[in-house]
């Protein structure tokens, strides 16, 4: 009779469970029962909702959409990334990892959208635009998986890259964050203090769950954060959000939503060079959760894995939905709660893909109040911002690397203030790409990095001073 093995605070609670991790309850190839395979799948969907839930609510008047068209948006949202996580599982890495919307990936059309705005560009443009980049965008992560570069990638992004472009990425979208918190304020009438008293409650919440509350509590944190702030709202402001009509109890959702895909320049090389941090972001991802499980870190793998991340983003072009990413996050709840099984991960995929046909979810995600929103997503990019100076803290922090991350951010963080008119001068294509911060100091602190003062060249002068 098998032994079953005991950890520090776990015990396997099945004889057949054989795990490449002594710390994992059920290790990748462990099968489950089907009632826990329910159990962890639903844990796996809590945990999913949690971090998309609000994302609909926040782009869509980034994005023109009313409040049916966000809910559509929220809909599509859950199909795809329930089939792009399933195609990962199955066929790319084949490891528990959700294929969720990448924040680079929102930021980019937030940014865009004050773009639009200053150069007259019509919203409903901007979205078929948006379609055309996430298409040639997963088309091109896709292509960097078959033809093997992507080990090459990783090489790239080296700690003053990931550093600078995880702080630009919260200070990118840090302004919209702290407009949405205060509430959409009408000029002329006195200021309204209820949804910012309800934004500072939620962010308490979120704070003292994820510093306080039981490990497992901690991962779903943004989702009680978000509950309680609905319920705050609902008592404190008295004017829920209208219910979208949906008429069909049942229906799949729509392709091409909002047209067919059109083609900006501008927009597309913006997306392109969006696509490599996406793709160092997956494997990243890839190699945190081979780690965490036991499981083998291989070439062919990260080379899978970016296949079919681009095969994801396509699809979510395809629906009208948001691109998708590899979430880091993934390993955290595998971490906490010690299931790293495929089985109740390939049942949270179907069911998000099944949910993804009842609009009333959409309806229901919709009328999620804005303040509520911005604030549990604000509490949850402090992760990504502490995660950034973790990397610059990898750094000599030298003369050498002041330069590297001191003009890399404070320009790009600089491009965040210039007005509306500075790049009107410019063709449109320039300025989606000069007028977004991301962008302008990702670039700078690769050219600074690896072409204009590499480290080899600064440790070799080092060696020759006696330094």
């Amino acid at each position: 009779m098998a032994e079953i093995k005991k950890t520090k605070g776990q015990e396997a609670v099945s004889p057949n469970t054989e795990s490449d991790n002594p710390l994992m309850i059920w290790s990748l190839r462990s099968k489950p029962d089907h009632w826990r395979t329910a159990i962890y799948g639903l844990q796996w969907f809590v945990f999913a909702v949690a971090h998309i839930a609000v994302i609909p609510v926040i782009l869509g008047p980034y994005l023109g959409l009313d409040q049916a068209g966000t809910a559509a948006f929220a809909q599509r949202m859950f199909f795809f990334i329930g089939l792009g996580s399933l195609l990962q599982v199955l066929f790319g890495h084949r490891l528990p990892i959700i294929e969720g919307p990448a924040a680079p990936w929102w930021a980019i059309a937030v940014s865009l959208s004050g773009i639009a705005a200053a150069t007259g560009r019509p919203l409903d443009l901007l979205r078929t635009d948006l379609v055309g980049m996430t298409l040639v965008s997963g088309i091109f992560i896709a292509a960097l998986g078959l033809s093997g570069v992507v080990g090459r990638i990783m090489k790239l992004f080296t700690p003053p890259i990931i550093g600078s472009v995880l702080i630009l990425l919260c200070l990118q979208l840090s302004g919209s964050f702290v407009s949405g918190i205060v509430g959409r304020q009408v000029e002329g009438q006195p200021f309204n203090y209820a949804p910012l008293v309800i934004s500072i409650v939620v962010i308490a919440v979120v704070v003292s769950v994820a510093i306080k509350a039981p490990p497992l509590l901690r991962s779903m944190n943004v989702l009680v954060g978000l509950v309680v702030g609905w319920a705050l709202y609902a008592l404190i402001i008295r004017q829920p959000s209208a219910p979208v009509e949906v008429e069909a109890i049942i229906e799949a959702p729509r392709l091409f939503a909002w047209g067919a895909p059109t083609f900006n320049s501008g927009i597309v090389l913006t997306g392109v060079i969006v696509s490599i941090i996406i793709t160092a972001n997956v494997l990243a991802s890839v190699t945190a959760m081979s780690k965490a499980t036991g499981d083998k870190i291989e070439i062919s793998k990260y080379n899978r894995a970016s296949i079919f991340n681009g095969v994801g983003n396509l699809l979510a072009g395809i629906g009208a939905s948001l691109g998708t990413v590899s979430f880091a996050a993934s390993t955290g709840l595998v971490k906490l709660s010690g299931v790293a099984s495929r089985r109740p991960f390939i049942a949270f995929c179907l069911l998000m893909v099944v949910v993804g046909f009842f609009p009333r979810v959409g309806a229901v995600m919709a009328t999620i109040p804005e303040p509520v929103g911005y604030a549990v997503i604000l509490a949850a990019f402090t992760q990504i911002f502490i995660v950034g100076l973790q990397e610059i803290k990898k750094m000599y922090l030298d003369q050498r690397d002041s330069f590297v991350l001191g003009l890399a951010i404070l320009i790009g963080a600089g491009v965040l203030s210039l007005p509306d008119a500075a790049l009107a001068g410019l063709p449109e294509p320039a300025q989606y790409i000069f007028g977004n911060a991301l962008i302008v100091g990702t670039v700078i602190c690769i050219l600074l990095e690896h072409v204009l003062l590499p480290r080899r060249e600064i440790e070799s002068t080092r060696q020759e001073d006696g330094r």
